[in-house]
């Protein structure tokens, strides 16, 4: 059985040039000091909040941070081909 975030890499598009990393969701992160800061997470939050609830939206916003932070460390991560 798999993973329900299984090939979450997929989900991404990376721009090294500009150091972004933009989900599927809307989401927008950057790299500040080696840390992952998401542009525009109240926003995603609020989209994400009507389907998943207002427990659920603020933790998926900072695993989905954490996620682009590292695949702008390291683009070829846990097998993401872009």
């Amino acid at each position: 059985m798999t993973s329900k975030h299984a090939r979450w890499q997929t989900r991404w598009q990376i721009d090294q040039a500009a150091g972004e990393a933009l989900h599927d969701t809307g989401l927008r992160v950057r790299l500040v000091d080696g840390l992952g800061l998401a542009e525009n997470a109240e926003e995603i939050v609020a989209a994400l909040t009507p389907l998943h609830g207002s427990h659920n939206a603020p933790a998926m916003v900072q695993r989905l941070v954490r996620e682009g932070a590292q695949l702008l460390v390291d683009p070829y991560s846990r097998g993401w081909r872009g």
